[in-house]
């Protein structure tokens, strides 16, 4: 078992860019990825959104606040929200990421193994999400 007091962390939100995000995201790790499995609270600027990538064991996110949206390579889109879970399952391909006119943050636990990261979403790509999005409402 692991018990992790997030105040005792060193607290920082960072702000996270690279060749994992496209445009501005902050993050705050919660509980330390020790053996593959970590808690981060993860907050995404207006458009912001991950690269496609996978988890060896899988991936919870749960939205706290804003709007935003979880893609699978099969094309399915999913919103997500203040109380919207989501489970990315083993070695599924998605990204993540908020609405061009809303923040977003949620909370994104890793379930096991590593994060394998891909290549970038296309700008395209994430506005035919956006557009498809746009027909589904919050559960």
């Amino acid at each position: 078992m692991r018990a992790f007091k997030t105040s005792s962390a060193s607290g920082v939100v960072e702000t996270r860019t690279g060749t994992m995000f496209t445009g501005t995201v902050w993050g705050e790790v919660m509980l330390p990825h020790n053996s593959g499995v970590g808690l981060n609270r993860v907050t995404f600027a207006p458009g912001s959104r991950t690269v496609w990538h996978r988890h060896e064991g899988g991936q919870m996110l749960i939205g706290a606040a804003g709007r935003g949206l979880v893609v699978t390579r099969s094309g399915e889109v999913t919103l997500i929200g203040d109380g919207i879970v989501v489970h990315a399952c083993p070695q599924e391909e998605h990204w993540h990421g908020a609405m061009p006119d809303a923040f977003m943050t949620h909370l994104s636990c890793v379930l096991g193994g590593a994060t394998i990261w891909l290549e970038e979403v296309p700008e395209s790509d994430y506005l035919a999400a956006v557009e498809q999005a746009g027909k589904t409402s919050l559960a």
